[in-house]
């Protein structure tokens, strides 16, 4: 067919040469007009395919960019973005390219602008919506609306605190009152407290704390909603009527003028703007809050922003189909335009060609040189058609895009190299095989397509401007390897309307893919990180609470039961003190993995924070399950783990309730779990308790003696006794200890056995042993100053205290109160010295410089080695006085304190016996050459008032 219309020419030329002479020159002039059309038209063509190509290229070049603008416009806020700028830069150069396009059916062209359209609208959402999720995001991560409110409802919990402490002052002064006067009746001063405490505002200072400390809960659950849903139950039933109780309670109070001023109220309405905006009010319709601003309003944003996101995910994806139409409607169209320029080049030379024929046949006698002239022209032309042809060819060889023709026959009969190094063909071998056989195509299960399925067998049945798409499909490749693929296959329809064959236009999406799953572990990354224990790995506070939440309500449905266990480890902050917080942190991991190890895969392991585990037992019909996993965690937990190289040992405290006995919802469950903890703690650590209604008030008063504790130093309630330690061969004084005593204003004289524990778990044991330091050596130095005997005071010190710059501590305890160093004795446990030898033996060494005498507390309770006691500067060994007490009757104590005492002689050590009680203790000791004892046989623990009189 390419060379038809050349053979037509050149036996035109030469008949028209023989026999039409005499037209020379009007031959002459129908040629040159000839050439320079078909040059025109070649450079016009050219051109145009030059600058299509070129169009098409960077339009899909900015495709990927808006790909990668919108992704980063959800998903990375930190980078800057240029999503719009993109958008609308790849609009200007769509739309006048579109407008070259002169064609009838306009279909196609249509779609892909009313997608366009769509990107836009899109665009405009996206930008707005990120404008407004960046605002919101930016304040809800910086957190201070919601510190604002925790420091609110400890402003309101420290007044209730305030009025109670007042009131007990008040009756404090009154049974003083009466002590110094007797004439006021014991019975009127009861009666006056009894008045006093029956009154209506009395009761309202616990409920008052209690509702804070409920509304503190609430606002925390509110901090961790995920639904709008929850956000409304939060807020219209728990803070609406709490807020209004609590506003009951101290109107209640100002009234009975319990309360001097309305602070409180104030602290109340911050309270409420800081949740619900500056104007806060109950809608009268619905009694529903009316919601302003505050962190309601943040949260509920937040919240909406990340749904918002969603949806303007799918739309993007939406947008993109659209965009993807677009390019293969612009490469049909592009395909199409050259093959309409073709033909209408074709058309224009034989219209050329008849026009010389019947030149021809009208001039005769054209002589031979001009009609050689003109078959030379006619000849180039021709041949610049075929350049023409193969220009077409070459811009589809140069696609990205695999392109393969197939002909009427289902053969291909036009393969690209992108095609066929996709496929894993030569373009050679490829021409002419079965496009059906050859390319297999491979659904998302996995099954290969029937012929009569395959998309080149479906275009059979598809009319003009209609064609087969599929981005979920995938091609087999010679080597039998499978490629994700995106394809479009069209029919070539006929000017008659007949089938002609198809174009199957496909893309490898493998990388895409690579990118999109890439991002997708990201996320689920992000997702983790954000529910789970950065530490353990276990789930936190909030992925917990979502489980808790969702376990409750499948034991509602079903209507069975289920447990949660609340476990504390006992004492941990002395190993965090003591060897690091780092150390800490790798026990708390084994802890983690030893407890996660012995539950159900069903059960739920959670770190609260700190030394805080909690458990969640599905499906825990009885309550002695839950009693055998709590006694199975303790038995686990006693075994000793081995960190580093220390061997450790850690006991735990656990509390245990039961839906729905003791709770039917997250808060109360967790709450009544804790209470049984706290119990748990009181009866000695180291066992688990079941909820009893009676343990809120235990952990309350355990909650408050915290407090009272932390308050005690400043109040100045604590006082330092002395015992005195005596020469028993002589009764003569030769020192004393000093003994820390707590008078409680309600609960008395407290012994330190009950708060010395407590101080060193919360860690105010510093400062209170700072403090009885300070009072010792002031005491000490104002009975020299009075020209009393000089007597050394022997102070016991803590772990904390010691691993706590405890030298710079003693050297501004001994300038600031001016007495001698070798006056003060630190009394140090015999525990205290097994952990870290080095460090332990460099700070004695420095004590002992100063002045300071060292004695071992407690000794022959711990496990120290004679060769490490060998290298410690140590000056007095007390015996404890677990040995002292039966030393008498049992023949072990007798043996082990006679060996104490002879390993203090022979290591030139002074020795004291704690606890001598009775006359037969001291004789033993005498006989053992011990000589040195303190005890209720010589003296009971006295003030300093007291003590003075025996110097």
């Amino acid at each position: 067919m390419k060379q038809s219309p050349s053979i037509t020419v050149f036996m035109l030329v030469w008949l028209l040469i023989v026999t039409a002479v005499l037209s020379v020159f009007a031959l002459m002039g129908l040629g040159y007009n000839l050439v320079t059309d078909l040059n025109a038209q070649r450079d016009k063509v050219h051109q145009e395919l030059i600058n299509k190509r070129a169009t098409v290229e960077r339009l899909q070049t900015m495709l990927a960019e808006i790909r990668s603008e919108s992704l980063k416009l959800f998903y990375d806020q930190e980078q800057e973005n240029h999503h719009y700028e993109t958008v609308h830069q790849y609009t200007r150069v769509l739309l006048p390219f579109i407008a070259r396009f002169d064609v009838e059916d306009n279909t196609n062209l249509e779609r892909c602008q009313r997608a366009l359209e769509d990107l836009n609208r899109f665009t405009d959402r996206a930008e707005e919506w990120a404008s407004r999720y960046h605002d919101v995001r930016r304040r809800y991560l910086e957190g201070g609306g919601l510190m604002r409110i925790r420091r609110l409802l400890r402003q309101l919990h420290s007044i209730a605190d305030m009025v109670q402490g007042r009131q007990r002052l008040e009756e404090a002064v009154l049974v003083q009152h009466w002590r110094e006067n007797s004439s006021t009746s014991a019975e009127a001063v009861a009666r006056h407290i009894i008045e006093e405490r029956q009154k209506r505002w009395y009761p309202l200072l616990r409920e008052i704390r209690s509702e804070v400390d409920s509304l503190g809960q609430q606002v925390e659950q509110l901090a961790s909603a995920t639904r709008t849903d929850q956000l409304v139950d939060i807020r219209d039933n728990m803070l609406k009527p709490g807020l209004e109780r609590l506003k009951r309670n101290l109107v209640i109070l100002i009234e009975d003028h319990v309360l001097d001023d309305s602070a409180a109220l104030d602290r109340l309405e911050q309270l409420k703007v800081e949740l619900f905006g500056k104007q806060y009010q109950i809608d009268p319709a619905y009694q529903t809050v009316v919601v302003t601003g505050g962190l309601y309003e943040l949260h509920r944003d937040h919240i909406v922003l990340l749904r918002q996101r969603m949806v303007l995910d799918k739309s993007l994806q939406e947008s993109y189909v659209g965009l993807e139409s677009l390019n293969v409607a612009l490469a049909q169209l592009t395909q199409s335009r050259l093959d309409d320029l073709g033909s209408q080049a074709e058309r224009w030379l034989h219209e050329t060609l008849d026009s010389i024929k019947q030149g021809a046949y009208v001039v005769l006698g054209l002589f031979v040189v001009i009609g050689a002239v003109i078959s030379w022209l006619v000849r180039r032309q021709v041949r610049q058609m075929f350049l023409l042809q193969r220009d077409k060819e070459l811009i589809l060889n140069a696609a990205g895009d695999g392109i393969v023709g197939v002909d009427r026959t289902g053969r291909a009969s036009f393969v690209n190299p992108a095609a066929a190094r996709m496929l894993g063909y030569d373009a050679e071998d490829f021409l002419r095989r079965y496009v059906v056989e050859t390319i297999p195509v491979v659904l998302a299960n996995g099954e290969h397509v029937m012929e009569q399925d395959h998309p080149i067998s479906q275009t059979r049945q598809l009319e003009q401007g209609l064609c087969v798409r599929s981005d979920l499909d995938a091609f087999r490749r010679r080597d039998g390897t499978i490629i994700s693929v995106e394809y479009v296959a069209t029919p070539l329809i006929g000017s008659a309307g007949q089938h002609e064959g198809a174009v199957l236009i496909f893309k490898d999406l493998t990388r895409q893919q690579q990118a999109e799953e890439r991002l997708e572990e990201k996320k689920q990354l992000l997702d983790h990180m954000s529910n789970h224990d950065s530490l353990t790995g276990l789930p936190n506070r909030r992925l917990f609470q979502d489980r808790l939440y969702h376990a409750i309500e499948r034991a509602r449905r079903s209507s069975s039961e289920m447990s949660v266990l609340f476990i504390d480890l006992d004492r941990f902050k002395k190993i965090n003190d003591s060897l690091g917080h780092e150390l800490g942190d790798k026990l708390l991991i084994s802890v983690a993995r030893r407890m996660q190890s012995h539950l159900r895969r069903s059960d739920t392991l959670a770190r609260l924070g700190g030394d805080e585990f909690v458990v969640i037992l599905e499906e825990s019909s009885h309550s002695h399950f839950a009693a055998v996993i709590a006694r199975n965690l303790l038995n686990e937990l006693s075994e000793a783990f081995d960190v580093e190289s220390h061997r450790l040992f850690v006991t735990a405290s656990i509390g245990i309730s039961r839906y729905p006995y003791d709770a039917e919802d997250v808060v109360g469950l967790m709450s009544s779990a804790d209470a049984a903890m706290y119990h748990a703690k009181s009866r000695g650590r180291n066992n688990f308790q079941f909820y009893a209604p009676e343990m809120n008030g235990r952990a309350q008063d355990f909650l408050e003696m915290e407090t009272q504790l932390r308050d005690a130093l400043a109040l100045e309630q604590f006082e330092v006794y002395y015992q005195p330690q005596y020469d028993m061969r002589d009764q003569t004084l030769v020192g004393a200890e000093a003994l820390l005593r707590w008078n409680h204003p309600e609960r008395g004289m407290v012994p330190p056995g009950d708060f010395i524990a407590l101080a060193e778990e919360t860690g105010a044991i510093v400062p209170i042993g700072e403090w009885v330091l300070m009072q010792v050596c002031r005491q000490n130095r104002q009975w020299m100053d009075e020209g009393l005997t000089p007597v050394r005071v022997a102070v016991n010190i803590s772990i904390a205290q010691f691993r706590s710059n405890l030298s710079q501590t003693l050297e501004q305890v001994l300038e600031q109160s001016g007495m001698p160093a070798e006056l003060l004795e630190l009394e140090i446990t015999e525990s205290m010295l097994m952990e870290d030898e080095e460090e332990t033996i460099t700070l004695l060494n420095e004590l002992k410089e100063k002045g300071l005498h060292i004695s071992i507390d407690d000794f022959g309770t711990g496990y120290s080695s004679l060769s490490y006691l060998r290298k410690l500067p140590v000056d007095k060994l007390k015996i404890d006085r677990s040995f002292i007490a039966h030393v008498v009757h049992n023949q072990s104590d007798a043996a082990i304190t006679g060996s104490i005492i002879a390993l203090g002689q022979n290591m030139d050590l002074r020795i004291l016996a704690e606890g001598v009680e009775h006359e037969e203790q001291r004789d033993f000791l005498l006989q053992h050459r011990c000589y040195i004892a303190q005890g209720f046989l010589y003296a009971r623990p006295m003030t300093a008032e007291d003590f003075v009189r025996l110097l």
